[in-house]
């Protein structure tokens, strides 16, 4: 007896087109949910398809892929901020290092006026 293959059975180059897209996406900074919808419409199956096989099926064979790609993800806006802050903290280190030297001179240039005024060759004749 032939075997019956039904016409919605999921295949490799299906899961593959899935996983890629999931993965991809969450790379991105997208949503799993949102990659499902892309992975629908590629498929031309429903969002709830695709999430049914990834989370089932897939999930378990790409979840490390899946933990790295939502790692690596950073809003661009998050390296301008961690930039913006750096360099905030720059300046405030250099500011206030600027500050103690300020201090320090003023200290000095003080210490200068006392002995030039307690020399003998400051007395007037």
């Amino acid at each position: 007896m032939a075997e019956v293959k039904r016409k919605d059975q999921w295949t490799a180059e299906d899961d593959h087109k899935l996983a890629s897209t999931v993965l991809e996406i969450v790379k991105n900074g997208g949503t799993q949910i949102y990659a499902f919808e892309v992975a629908a419409e590629k498929l031309s199956r429903t969002k709830q398809a695709c999430g049914f096989r990834w989370n089932k099926t897939l999930r378990h064979t790409y979840g490390q892929d899946l933990n790295q790609a939502k790692q690596k993800y950073q809003h661009p806006m998050h390296t301008h901020l961690k930039q913006a802050m750096s360099s905030y903290d720059e300046l405030l280190e250099a500011h206030d290092k600027l500050q103690r030297e300020h201090a320090e001179l003023k200290t000095f240039v003080q210490q200068i006026q006392r002995v030039c005024l307690a020399s003998p060759f400051n007395q007037q004749k």
